[in-house]
Parts: structure tokens; sequence; C-alpha cells
């Protein structure tokens, strides 16, 4: 009799470990993650999205959109030669000023690092700029990606207040 007891816990088990896990199998992963993957979660988000090919200094294509009256890209690179299979992407964003004297410092660059999500920089112009890289070996899940873009769009909202651009 112990031994039917053990076994029918057992099952029990099982089938219980199995109904838990049905919500996660049921996510979508992108593995590998595409360009056309990210256009269509920027389009169901009601953002437009266009994918450009990549270039001499590009290691994969990248996708250009927008949000608010901010451009930005999400670059694909760490890719294979033929800018497949790519390990990273990496969303980023620049800002121009018309009056130099307008940009922000490094020291308010390095201020904003200390304290925020994402890296900010200067380009070689003085220019500032902010981006986020996502480490996607292995696959990438939908809900993650949008969470993502969640983030990015307030970290840019978050910058462009930081760096008074507007």
């Amino acid at each position: 009799m112990p031994r039917i007891k053990h076994t029918a816990s057992a099952i029990a088990a099982l089938v219980i470990s199995a109904l838990f896990a049905l919500p996660a199998s049921a996510q979508v992963v992108h593995d590998p993650l595409t360009t056309q993957n990210v256009v269509n979660l920027l389009k169901q988000k009601g953002m437009d999205a266009t994918v450009e090919n990549r270039n001499e200094a590009a290691q994969g294509d990248y996708v250009l959109s927008k949000s608010g009256n901010v451009n930005f890209w999400i670059h694909f690179t760490a890719c294979d030669p033929d800018g497949t299979n790519c390990e990273i992407i990496k969303f980023d964003a620049g800002f121009s000023y018309a009056d130099p004297d307008d940009r922000p410092l490094l020291e308010d660059i390095n201020t904003w690092n200390e304290d925020y999500y994402g890296k900010a920089g200067l380009d070689p112009n003085g220019d500032p700029f902010v981006m986020i890289e996502l480490n996607i070996v292995g696959g990438i899940t939908e809900k993650n990606l949008a969470d993502t873009l969640i983030w990015w769009e307030s970290m840019i909202l978050d910058f462009t207040d930081f760096i008074n651009w507007s």
C-alpha cells in the first residue's frame, strides 16, 4: 500500500508542476530576435518603425523609430558576418543643440550615469546620447522586449528633462 500512495503522490506532483509550467511554455520567445520582430512590437505599440540596412560601420541591420519628438535606433550587434544571429541589441538616441553652450557638461553626464539605468555619454562633437544594451543570446521573450521598450521610453523622457532638451 505505501508504494501506491507514493506513486500517486509522485503523479500528482508531476501533474501540478506541469500545470504551473504551462504559462512559461506559452510565452513567445524570439530566438534569434530579428529586426522584423522589433518592428512588429513597435507597430503594435502605435509607433512608426522602419528597418535600415546595415552599412560598412554596422554589424547588423537596425530599426529606426521615434518616441515623442525623439528619434531612436535599435542596433543589432555582435552578429555573424552576414549580419544574422546577433547577440546584442542596443537602443540609442542622440541629441543635437543649435547653441553648443546649451549642451550638458561631462560632469552632468557622469551624474546621470551614477543615478540612472542606461549609459549616457558625449559624442565627438560634445552632443549627448543615451543607450541601453541587451544580451539576447538564447532569445528574448516578447514580454521582456515589450517591458524594455517601456523602460526605454521612460528613460528618454527622463534624459531629455535631465539635459534640458526639447
